[in-house]
């Protein structure tokens, strides 16, 4: 091999491994960052009741659809999935999808939706998703939150049903925050209403800890 093509392959991998160096750097760095607390709650009590709860039953991964009844979960599967752009029939397929959805009863009552399911009442669990902040403290931290599944919930897209979001109180403290990035949060779960302009959730959370998350939080909707 010329010596010239050699130079030319090797500048060539080079720069395929810095094209990759960045998004593995990017992607280090969320691990990494995933394993410290963001939050702690300073309620010593509440952390104990987790405690006890999480080393006789363990902490529960809790997914979203898991808080969804049968019928509900399978009234939005048929709407709420991803489907490709890429030609003019799929375009059309899924504007025709849309119009379907709107006059469809049964998504429609889907959508706003208060049942809920006891299963995990009192349970220690840990769930992903997004925090939109409703109420702040004097130090700018989060107080009144929804924790939602997806980003853009109750903000730039409509919400979730209210037996997809989740209500907690956070005391001050929780300055690393940012909207755009999702965490895992641990806590009490629990049914039970909270209502207000930006939403209306049917779970409450009694949080214990929050740190990043990696990864897409909503198992169930595709984005």
């Amino acid at each position: 091999m010329r010596l010239g093509v050699k130079i030319t392959l090797v500048v060539f991998a080079f720069a395929l491994l810095g094209m990759a160096a960045q998004p593995l750097a990017v992607y280090l760095k969320q691990r990494f960052d995933a394993r410290h607390l963001v939050y702690t709650a300073p309620d010593s009590s509440l952390v104990r009741s987790f405690e006890s709860q999480s080393q006789s039953r363990s902490i529960i991964e809790l997914q979203w659809q898991a808080l969804l009844p049968d019928a509900e979960r399978d009234a939005l599967s048929q709407y709420q999935t991803r489907s490709s752009a890429n030609t003019v029939e799929d375009v059309t397929s899924n504007i025709l999808r849309s119009i379907q959805a709107a006059s469809d009863q049964n998504y429609q009552a889907a959508m706003y939706s208060t049942n809920t399911l006891d299963t995990y009442n009192g349970a220690a669990v840990a769930m992903a998703g997004f925090i939109v902040p409703i109420s702040f403290h004097e130090d700018q931290s989060p107080e009144i939150v929804f924790i939602v599944p997806y980003f853009g919930a109750c903000i730039h897209f409509p919400p979730p049903p209210p037996n997809q979001m989740v209500f907690t109180k956070l005391a001050s403290g929780f300055t690393d925050f940012e909207l755009e990035k999702a965490y895992l949060v641990n806590g009490l779960f629990s049914q039970g209403m909270f209502e207000d302009p930006m939403g209306t959730a049917a779970y409450q959370l009694d949080t214990v800890s929050i740190r990043p998350f990696v990864g897409n939080p909503d198992d169930f909707r595709s984005h």
